[in-house]
């Protein structure tokens, strides 16, 4: 998948989760990336691989997956990140 795929993903999933929605997006991350889920943290978001990274291995079902839980692609990164 492409980085403008993924977005496309991102764009068009309304988020709906329960529970720790940032803890189950990194488990969905550790299985593309077991050795660097979090990137970086600022005060209330933490950040994920970069986007390009990321859409050259997820599969689409995580991508909604993760979109659902409500993490977000940061245009100014260019990586996921989630508000915790």
């Amino acid at each position: 998948m492409t980085a403008e795929q993924l977005e496309k993903i991102f764009e068009e999933t309304d988020s709906k989760w329960e529970g720790d929605n940032a803890f189950a997006g990194c488990k969905i991350l550790a299985k593309y990336f077991p050795d660097n889920v979090i990137q970086g943290a600022n005060h209330d978001v933490i950040y994920g691989p970069d986007t390009d990274d990321l859409a050259a291995v997820i599969t689409e079902e995580d991508a909604k997956e993760l979109a659902l839980l409500n993490w977000h692609i940061d245009t100014e990164s260019c990586c996921i990140a989630c508000f915790v």
